[in-house]
Parts: structure tokens; C-alpha cells; sequence
């Protein structure tokens, strides 16, 4: 559910920047609006988190070598309304879509992106050769009560109008030591901005990417599965676990002192490496 931040002034190959393009994916009702970027291979499709959207993800992608296929949800931006809430499934099945119709080879995917990936690889193990998963919010058990806690209450202050109510029910969704970081306060108005400037459909009750881990050991993909120490809804236990189901998955977790979304520098260069 993290939000990309990025600084202000020119970004170092802003210049090569390609155009983007959008590509409407799927029938009237059920369609995925999708941002294509970039040319060549490999194709990657990338998965945005709750809350999120395809123009959010974007910069998190833009430094990946070939084309990258950025989806936006049901819900989200240009992609058909999702009004009777989500699962898993239902998102692997838009992802499925969009990945045939540009034949994408790996993906990257965040939070609850990530988890629908997992149930697409899970489902069709041959599907990607790479994939980046970060900040994934569960394995194949729901996310625990607390978390759904967490969920509730800002999804409260977002309907309430109030900004700095909203700010603070996101502060609670890290430790202290990530209060302390330089920029918590930028980040913390981005996220808001974020979450106010749209209207997420909700996760339904018991939801899983699996059914049961097992399913993973037949995923071929070289896997790089990323997580951020202080983060309470992104644990970095379930980073642990979803590299243990995988076959051929490392970890980076990056430390409270240095977040994911203040070192942007950092998670573009491990991304960029991974998929070259």
C-alpha cells in the first residue's frame, strides 16, 4: 500500500523518457485500462497496489529494460467499476488478460498487486521467467485482524474528510523508527493525497492469493521478493515465507534508516539488476 515519492527536479535519464500509451484491455463492464511504456523486451507487466493506480506505480517501473505493461485494476482509473469488492482470484484473472494480450514474460507487482501475481504464477507456473514482488501482504492466509484493523480505520478517516486524521491513521500503520526518517512528513501527505484522490474498492473477508503454498513449487521464475522493516501491514515474516515457497527467490528488506520509498535510487537499481 506503499505510495512511490519522488524528488523533486529532473530524474537522471528523464531525457530518454518514451511516451506512453494507453490501451483499453478486455469487454464493456469488465476492462483494464493499461499504460504501455517503453519498447522491445523483455515484455513486464507490473501490478499496483491498494489504493494505488497505474500512473502511481509507474515510476517504480520506468527504469526496467523492454516494455512495461502497467495495469490499472477494476476500480481504478479508466478500468471498469469493481463495486462488489475484490479477491485474488479476480485480480489474477485481469492480470492473466492483459499478460496474453502483450505476451509479458515477468512482472513486478506491489503489495496487493504482488499477491495477485502470486495467484496467477501459482496458477499458470510457466507464465513469467522474472518476477519482483514487494511489500507482499499475505501467502496463502488472510491478513490478520490487527492489519484489518489498520485497513478499517483508514478507510474511516478517508471517508471523513479529515486530512490530518487520515495522516495520522497511516502513521500508525508504521513503527517509530520510521516516523523518524527524513521525509516521513512528505510521505505521509502524498499517501493521504493518494488515498482521497480515489475511491479503492474493498478486499473481501478471508482472502488469500493461495490456498496453500505448495501450489508455488512449480513456478520456474527467478524471483526477488522485497520488504521493509517497520512496515505492520507488509510483514516482513510473509517475505520470508513467500521466498521459501518459491523455488528460485532471494530477499532484500530494506532497514527502518533507510526506507523503501526514500531510497528510490536504491529499489530502482535492485529492480533494474533483476530484470537485465
Amino acid at each position: 500500500m506503499w505510495v512511490s515519492v519522488q524528488a523533486a527536479g529532473p530524474r537522471a535519464g528523464a531525457a530518454r523518457a518514451t511516451a506512453a500509451r494507453t490501451v483499453t484491455v478486455g469487454v464493456d463492464g469488465a476492462s483494464n485500462e493499461v499504460i504501455v511504456v517503453g519498447d522491445g523486451e523483455p515484455v513486464v507487466l507490473v501490478a499496483h497496489a491498494w489504493g494505488a493506480s497505474a500512473r502511481v506505480m509507474l515510476p517504480t517501473a520506468l527504469g526496467l529494460p523492454g516494455t512495461k505493461v502497467v495495469v490499472n485494476f477494476r476500480g481504478y482509473g479508466g478500468s471498469s467499476p469493481r463495486p462488489n469488492g475484490w479477491t485474488y482470484p479476480e485480480l489474477a484473472d485481469e492480470l492473466a488478460a492483459v499478460a496474453a494480450k502483450f505476451g509479458a514474460t515477468a512482472a513486478l507487482g506491489q503489495s496487493m498487486g504482488a499477491g495477485a501475481l502470486l495467484a496467477l504464477a501459482a496458477r499458470e507456473p510457466g507464465l513469467f521467467t522474472t518476477l519482483a514482488l514487494l511489500l507482499p501482504p499475505a501467502l496463502d492466509e488472510p491478513i490478520p485482524p490487527d492489519v484489518l484493523e489498520i485497513f478499517r480505520r483508514i478507510h474511516l478517516a478517508r471517508h471523513g474528510g479529515d486530512e490530518d486524521e487520515l495522516r495520522a491513521e497511516i502513521a500508525t500503520s508504521m513503527t517509530s523508527q520510521l516516523h523518524g526518517v527524513r521525509g516521513f512528513d512528505v510521505y505521509l501527505r502524498a499517501y493521504a493525497l493518494m488515498l482521497t484522490a480515489c475511491s479503492p474498492p474493498t478486499e473481501l473477508p478471508g482472502n488469500a492469493p493461495l490456498a496453500g503454498r505448495a501450489a508455488l513449487a512449480r513456478v520456474g521464475a527467478r524471483a526477488l521478493v522485497v520488504g521493509q522493516d517497520g512496515d505492520l501491514i507488509h510483514r516482513t515474516e510473509v517475505v520470508g515465507e513467500v521466498a521459501a515457497a518459491l523455488p528460485r527467490a532471494r530477499t532484500h528488506v530494506f532497514p527502518a534508516t533507510a526506507p523503501m520509498w526514500s531510497d528510490r535510487r536504491g529499489l530502482r537499481a535492485l529492480l533494474t539488476a533483476h530484470f537485465g
